[in-house]
Order: structure tokens, then C-alpha cells, then sequence
């Protein structure tokens, strides 16, 4: 690789599969200048259980400090409230979110950061966005923006289209979805160059979902079926 930007990597204190897949997907393009600002982990008592999982979740488990030094990327524990002041005390070019919740408005607005929806923006905010897609009939994406205090808006980088074939599954789509979200997430680093406007994806139009309820996901089978049939790839 020609030049070496500093690349920042929000994520959590704990093995995250995301988080150990983007990093492994920088490695192999040869960047080199990464550090990663662990959040803390906070577990909820009630965790939401959905009928059908559809993210990988399974992670290595290697701590995170561990993963990092494995691969000689750098790693610091962070807050909420002390991520801004080290995001500029570190001077990134690109400051990318690889597992984060809602972050402070300040940070936000101080820094440029990058993250990928399973959604195309802003048609599908919000929470389950791949299962609400397939539910309303509209097409799955993955959109790659900056982010801004507006949940799920920000400013466009990139948007994919996810294929459906005639032999797929709902867990096969939700998966490819997935590994797209990691590559574009990776290549935003050499696209955002390359651009001269980034097109605000504000809207009142569209509201941000919540997760799905059992009752409409309980059907969710089903509606892939009606799914594939509208937007199969023969």
C-alpha cells in the first residue's frame, strides 16, 4: 500500500465478531496504522431474543487487547465521555464505527465517522432493518455514511443493492448482507477520496423501526418466500 492512513476503530471491550472482521479485512489490504477504542460492555438483563437470529454473532474468544496486539494494531480503553478527547489527541484520517451505541452529539460533531447500515437509507432506518425490508417488500441494501446526531442519517458514501438468488435461504441473504457490510465498510477508506459530495440522507418520510415484534416476524418465513419471488436473480 502506497500511503498509510491512521484509521480509528470504535468498538467494545469484549470479543466482537464484527469488530474482529473488519480488522482481519484491514490486515489483508495492508493497513497498517490502526488503533481501536474499546468501549465498555454492558449486558442487559432482559436481552431482546428474536425468533430468528440473523447476525453472526460468534466471535474468537481472544480479548480484544489481545486480537490487537496479534495483528500490531493499537488498543485503549475509552468512554463515552473521554472518546472525543483521545479521537483528537490520536489525529486520524478515517474514524470508523465497528460496534458502538448511540455516541455523545459532541463526538459526533468533532469527527467524521464512518458506519454501515443493513439498510438502504433513509427507507429503511432503524432497528431489524433486513427483516423489515423483506416484511414491506422493499429491495435489501447496505448503505456506508457519516454519521450525525440524527439516528440512521448522516451523509451518503455508498449504497449496495444485496442479491437473492432462486436457491437462497433467509439465513443465506442475511449473511451476505452481512459480509457486504464488512467490505464496504473496509473500502470506504479508499472511496471517500475519490468523492467530492456526500448527499444528506435527512428525511422525515421515513420513521426508524423498532425491533420486530414476534407477531409479524413469526411470518417472516413466509414473506422471504414472497420476497425472493419479486426480486430473484435468474
Amino acid at each position: 500500500m502506497i500511503s498509510q492512513p491512521k484509521i480509528a476503530i470504535i468498538s467494545y471491550n469484549t470479543p466482537h465478531r464484527k469488530t474482529q472482521d473488519v480488522l482481519t479485512g484491514l490486515k489483508a489490504k495492508g493497513y497498517q496504522n490502526i488503533k481501536v477504542f474499546a468501549l465498555p460492555f454492558v449486558q442487559r438483563e432482559n436481552p431482546f431474543k428474536p425468533i430468528y437470529q440473523h447476525r453472526p454473532s460468534k466471535a474468537i474468544q481472544v480479548d480484544p487487547i489481545e486480537f490487537c496486539k496479534n495483528f500490531g494494531y493499537e488498543f485503549d480503553l475509552t468512554t463515552a465521555d473521554t472518546l472525543n478527547r483521545q479521537l483528537n489527541d490520536f489525529e486520524a484520517n478515517f474514524v470508523i464505527i465497528a460496534g458502538a451505541g448511540l455516541l455523545p452529539d459532541e463526538l459526533v460533531e468533532n469527527h467524521k465517522i464512518i458506519n454501515t447500515h443493513p439498510g438502504f437509507l433513509p427507507l429503511t432506518r432503524g432497528l431489524d432493518s433486513l427483516k423489515w425490508a423483506i416484511t414491506k417488500g422493499v429491495e435489501i441494501g447496505v448503505t456506508t455514511h457519516f454519521v450525525d446526531t440524527e439516528a440512521d442519517a448522516g451523509f451518503l458514501i455508498e449504497q449496495q443493492h444485496i442479491p437473492v438468488y432462486e436457491n437462497d435461504t433467509f439465513h443465506s441473504v442475511a449473511y451476505r448482507q452481512y459480509e457486504i457490510e464488512i467490505e464496504m465498510l473496509i473500502n470506504s477508506i479508499e472511496i471517500i477520496p475519490t468523492l467530492s459530495k456526500f448527499k444528506s440522507l435527512s428525511s422525515n418520510e421515513f420513521e426508524a423501526t423498532r425491533r420486530m415484534p414476534k407477531v409479524i416476524e413469526e411470518n417472516l418465513m413466509q414473506a422471504f418466500e414472497g420476497y425472493k419471488e419479486k426480486y430473484k436473480i435468474v
